[in-house]
């Protein structure tokens, strides 16, 4: 069986790292990206489909750590064992922490 066309053409190449520039706040990256998208002759409309995904992903997973501090901050239960973090190295005040 013949392998299908692949979808992934240089302009979703763009859409993707407009996308990936709203999630690391980078807002060189995007201009950038999105310079390169309208040379691409990617559409305005394709652009702001592609930052609404961006958004919704981006404002779901910053409602859940919103919502897991809220938690921890007003429980009796803290949540945590000691030592955890996701940074394995101390700082220089010996505290763990990103």
């Amino acid at each position: 069986m013949a392998e299908s066309a692949s979808l992934y053409s240089p302009a979703v190449e763009e859409l993707v790292a407009l996308g990936a520039a709203i999630a690391c706040n980078c807002e060189p990256c995007f201009k950038y990206h999105f310079r390169e998208a309208m040379k691409l002759g990617v559409s305005r409309s394709d652009v702001a489909l592609a930052v609404a995904t961006a958004r919704k992903v981006k404002d779901h997973v910053a409602e859940l750590i919103l919502k897991t501090a809220e938690q921890l901050a007003t429980s009796q239960d803290r949540g945590f064992q000691p030592g955890s973090c996701c940074c394995s190295q101390p700082s220089s005040t010996g505290e763990k922490c990103c």
